[in-house]
């Protein structure tokens, strides 16, 4: 504080009003914030300081005497540069006073503004908490209803493959039925097929000891023959579509519950269709055995030398 206030004196001594600026250049160092409040205190003593009585040293004359008033034109300036001094701090002080008063104002208005858009911002937020409350609402509605919805696709699932197991367990016992179909189709085609060779064999022997109508009798007999195998070739191509329905089944496995009574029809069908063959072969063979029955009872008794024909030649009807 000595320090700056001599550098004051010294700058009021070159008749200069001390600032803060002059007074940090007079000293070389000191900040203003450091500075300002003790020049601050040099004003504030400078109006007693002036009414004292000077005691300053004259390095060329001595020491002054303590008695001897400043003079009158020392004391008018030195009054004259504090009033300035004065009046420049009171300038100063309300143009600060006005800055600040601005600014504060500006300040307030800026937080009127702020408080005004964070109230607007409040009640916007306000709002989209509450439509995102009816959203969530509306979302768990929603989020109920799917868990609703999948329950029963779940129970909707679980009951089509219950359907689907019993589907094809009905369609395996379908299989196995026109397996078993088939096989016994396919035995009595065996049995045809033997008894139409024993008859051939037979209607041979018997065509060298006949005559001309054992001739008529024999072409009858392949005349029916080539009926029979008509027939069997008719039978075999009903069964072969019978197991083509039957293989079908395993494509269609998904539709068997939609096909299941046309399949079924279809295959009574074919049943009956081999049940009317069968009949029909029945009907030509006993036919074909009356036939050869009554060309062997009108032959004549001397008309085959040799041996007369065994006890057995008499063609039994046999029924399947």
């Amino acid at each position: 504080m000595e320090d700056v206030w001599a550098a004051a004196d010294a700058v009021l001594a070159l008749g200069e009003r001390p600032t803060i600026e002059r007074v940090r250049q007079q000293l070389g160092r000191g900040s203003p914030n450091t500075v300002g409040p003790m020049l601050d205190g040099w004003f504030g003593s400078l109006a007693g300081r002036l009414q004292a009585p000077a005691d300053h040293a004259d390095s060329a004359n001595g020491p002054a005497d303590a008695e001897t008033p400043l003079p009158g034109p020392v004391i008018r300036a030195a009054k004259t540069l504090w009033g300035r001094a004065l009046q420049q701090a009171d300038e100063r002080a309300a143009e600060q006073f006005a800055q600040a008063r601005t600014a504060l104002e500006a300040q307030a208005e800026s937080l009127h503004h702020a408080q005004e858009e964070l109230a607007r911002e409040q009640q916007r937020l306000d709002d989209r908490n509450e439509a995102y409350a009816v959203a969530m609402q509306a979302r768990d509605a929603q989020i109920a209803e799917l868990a609703r919805q999948a329950q029963e696709l779940q129970q909707q699932l679980q009951a089509s493959q219950q359907l689907l197991e019993a589907t094809r367990s009905e369609g395996a016992q379908l299989r196995q039925e026109a397996d078993a179909q088939r096989r016994r189709h396919e035995a009595k085609d065996a049995e045809h097929q033997a008894e139409r060779s024993r008859l051939e064999e037979r209607a041979q022997a018997q065509e060298r000891r006949l005559n001309a109508e054992v001739d008529r009798a024999r072409q009858e007999s392949k005349r029916l023959a080539l009926q029979l195998e008509a027939d069997g070739k008719k039978a075999a191509k009903a069964l072969a579509d019978a197991m083509d329905r039957t293989r079908e089944l395993d494509t269609h496995v998904g539709a068997l519950q939609i096909d299941k009574a046309g399949l079924s029809q279809e295959l009574q069908s074919a049943r009956d269709e081999v049940k009317g063959l069968q009949a029909k072969f029945d009907e030509r063979s006993n036919d074909m055995f009356a036939l050869l029955n009554e060309l062997r009872d009108r032959l004549p008794t001397g008309a085959a030398e040799g041996a007369a024909p065994p006890p057995q030649t008499r063609v039994r009807r046999k029924r399947s």
